[in-house]
């Protein structure tokens, strides 16, 4: 209340009620209000509602939460204006009606959930990072397994490429484009003498090892294509009456022997292509 020049009187209104100075409420009001903090920075300054902070100034219990959580809110609140925490604490807990501590622990009917934590429903997925890991190993392991079979089965075939052989009959032979290549000569007789099969009876035979796709052209005596084109990977057995006129491209994909005889294609390749002629 103050009085103007001109004889009025004006009323000024504030937030902060009367409180007596002898109380813990009184005592924290005065520290506020001497510090020059209002109710509403108190309140921002503690994080807490600002009609709490006004019931602590006013020792208003009703207007307090719980017993535990009021005891806390006025230790902060000592603490926040330099106060002694513990002193306020024993004061309020003196002064605090005994049936509203009562209430408030009877108020507790099921165990309080921590703040800041999230209840998950029972139908909420939870992944285990043990299962998840064991996923990935079985799968890892899986995959290195199927690498080794099959690096296995690859050297298998090479040891052994006449276990795959495929025995061409005079149609197959047949098929194929025409013909004409020329060469070195090349007679594989028996060292004592004695001629083989082939030899005997004008007839030979080639096995064949491709290791991939490779282009070959065989054609015998009278200039008949045994084979020709692009071979997939696999072995191969061709008959026919000799001399064979061979070329291979990229001789060094292919393992060939003429009656069982094992032929050197090397010796034979120039610029990256073989031409031979077996008798």
């Amino acid at each position: 209340m103050a009085k103007q020049p001109n004889g009025s009187i004006t009323v000024s209104q504030t937030n902060d009620k009367p409180a007596s100075n002898t109380g813990f409420g009184g005592k924290l009001r005065s520290a506020r209000t001497s510090r020059g903090y209002s109710l509403d920075a108190a309140a921002a300054e503690l994080h807490i509602l600002k009609r709490h902070v006004q019931a602590m100034e006013e020792e208003n219990f009703d207007a307090l939460p719980q017993f535990a959580f009021a005891r806390g809110f006025v230790m902060n609140y000592a603490k926040f204006l330099g106060l002694d925490a513990n002193e306020f604490a024993r004061e309020f807990e003196s002064i605090y009606p005994e049936n509203k501590r009562t209430k408030s622990v009877n108020d507790i009917k099921a165990p309080l959930t921590p703040m800041g934590t999230i209840e998950r429903g029972r139908g909420g997925m939870r992944f285990n990072p043990w299962l998840i890991a064991g996923v990935i190993a079985l799968v890892i392991f899986g995959f290195v397994l199927l690498k080794i079979i099959s690096s296995a089965i690859d050297r298998s075939d090479e040891i052994n490429p006449t276990a795959q052989t495929q025995i061409l009959n005079p149609s197959e032979q047949a098929q194929g484009a025409a013909v004409g290549a020329s060469g070195s000569a090349l007679n594989l007789g028996t060292n004592d003498g004695e001629s083989t099969t082939q030899t005997m009876a004008g007839q030979g035979v080639i096995d064949i090892w491709s290791k991939g796709d490779v282009n070959i052209k065989i054609t015998d005596k009278h200039d008949r294509v045994l084979m020709q084109g692009l071979q997939s990977r696999g072995g191969y057995q061709l008959k026919g009456e000799t001399p064979f006129t061979i070329e291979i491209d990229n001789p060094a994909q292919v393992d060939l022997n003429f009656n069982q005889r094992p032929i050197r294609l090397g010796e034979h390749t120039q610029n990256g292509k073989a031409t031979l002629t077996l008798q």
